[in-house]
């Protein structure tokens, strides 16, 4: 799930991923350097759970290396893609 200043809808994005019948996921946020309160939000969701890896860049990366990042963070057999704003 990359994300960038995604406070108002993130909560949502996750919770909706977290309710779903397929428990055996990762679920990888990638801040792309929020300057809300997005990376609270997100650091709270790891900390209690898990399935969840919370990363911030330092600098914002852009729109695509940021969702390229997230691709090669991830270790599943499976992918796909998450956007922060997405129930």
């Amino acid at each position: 799930m990359p994300v960038y200043n995604g406070e108002r809808f993130v909560h949502q994005a996750v919770e909706s991923i977290l309710v779903q019948d397929y428990e055996n996921f990762e679920l990888i946020i990638s801040d792309n350097a929020s300057t809300d309160s997005t990376g609270n939000i997100c650091q709270r969701y790891a900390d209690r759970d898990a399935r969840i890896r919370y990363v911030r860049n330092e600098t914002n990366l852009g729109a695509s290396p940021n969702h390229k990042r997230v691709f090669e963070m991830a270790r599943g057999d499976y992918f796909k893609w998450a956007a922060h704003h997405d129930e």
